[in-house]
């Protein structure tokens, strides 16, 4: 869990209100998000994001599979700020078959860690089937930022595709020698279904890693259309301003008291955030509230570590970082207003524009389109 989500964990159970760079030039515009706000269909599309799959529509789990933790320190990491202190390594997690097998690596979606519901779901019908399941963070996932994230500004496709495929090339060779791969699948989900694709297409030309087949679950076609979806989302759910946030956490307070005294290893994610929303919400207008605001925390971490990594200075003065003791609440509190256009405009676009000469904000934009990226592949 990083500071700034600690911050917004730490306000949400007290009821308490939530937590000299490259300048954007003012032709940097953030990228369109054509269509419905939402994005979403109608009221059951809504409730199934919340919901997740029925039960009866679950296919049967294995009764027990093996989970082992495993840190690695990356060669090419980049310096610790001090406030990351606790992300020197990688965190993945590994479910070996006890016979030679295939091996799925799962990648997980926008913003998570490589051990949410969703992906111990994935990890149970995939150890199910016969394969080794080997689970990893976003490239958005603070802890993949700092420990292994080449550039520490997350959300190029590319770029991020890349650390992805160098991390598994570690992993694999330090994997224990009794495990057995006969054959190599990566997949994802929502942001991670994207990672995936492009990660099977950076092994195809370097065959550093061989990749069989790449599953996309959801996918973002156009990266930067659908995120600009949920900051419209956000802005008709819950609104400019903390008023709209206070009002959708006093609703969730008891809820997310309880999830939090119920465990011993809370972690405020999507899953955290609508389980929550399951229990207490009931009408559109508040699930589409608690999906929108389930990506903003997302989205808050991954400005935070890429304002600090770029020296951008948004939210982060680059001459005086914080430090292990500081209090980052009004920190927090800014960037929890902040849409991802701004994360584009301020921070993204001014760090690549600065290292891809004869890039302009709409080439950035375009590269992070699927289709056009398989276009680039042919």
């Amino acid at each position: 869990m990083t500071p700034v989500v600690r911050l917004a964990l730490a306000a949400m159970l007290s009821g308490a209100a939530c937590a000299h760079g490259v300048q954007a030039a003012d032709a940097i515009a953030p990228p369109a998000a054509p269509g419905s706000p939402a994005g979403l269909a109608d009221s059951a599309a809504l409730r199934a994001t919340v919901f997740g799959t029925p039960p009866q529509d679950m296919a049967p789990m294995p009764s027990r599979v093996p989970l082992a933790e495993i840190n690695i320190a990356l060669p090419w990491s980049r310096p610790i700020p001090d406030v990351f202190w606790f992300d020197r390594k990688l965190r993945v997690w590994f479910s070996a078959q006890d016979k030679p097998a295939p091996l799925a690596i799962v990648i997980s979606g926008t913003g998570n860690d490589g051990n949410t519901a969703k992906l111990s779901v994935l990890r149970g019908a995939l150890y199910g089937a016969g394969y080794h399941v080997l689970t990893m963070p976003s490239p958005t996932f603070p802890g993949f930022i700092v420990s292994t994230s080449s550039t520490g500004v997350a959300g190029d496709l590319m770029q991020d595709g890349r650390d992805l495929y160098a991390a598994m090339q570690q992993i694999v060779v330090h994997l224990p020698r009794r495990v057995r791969i006969t054959d190599v699948d990566v997949l994802g989900f929502s942001l991670g279904g994207a990672n995936a694709a492009i990660v099977k297409s950076i092994a195809g030309k370097e065959g550093k890693l061989k990749i069989h087949r790449a599953v996309m679950i959801n996918p973002p076609v156009n990266l930067f259309s659908s995120i600009g979806r949920l900051d419209e989302l956000f802005a008709v759910s819950i609104g400019s301003g903390d008023d709209g946030v206070e009002r959708l956490y006093r609703r969730l307070y008891a809820e997310l008291a309880n999830l939090y005294r119920a465990s011993d290893r809370v972690q405020i994610d999507e899953d955290f955030i609508l389980g929550a929303a399951a229990t207490v919400l009931k009408t559109d207008a508040e699930y589409s509230a608690a999906i929108a605001l389930s990506f903003r925390i997302n989205l808050e971490d991954m400005f935070f570590a890429g304002d600090l990594y770029a020296c951008t200075g948004v939210v982060v003065d680059p001459k005086h970082p914080p430090r292990v003791s500081d209090s980052l609440e009004e920190t927090q509190r800014i960037l929890r207003n902040k849409p991802f256009s701004e994360y584009f405009t301020k921070v993204f676009a001014p760090y690549y524009l600065k290292h891809r000469p004869n890039s302009t904000a709409a080439s950035l934009i375009a590269d992070n389109r699927l289709h056009h990226r398989r276009r680039l592949a042919q």
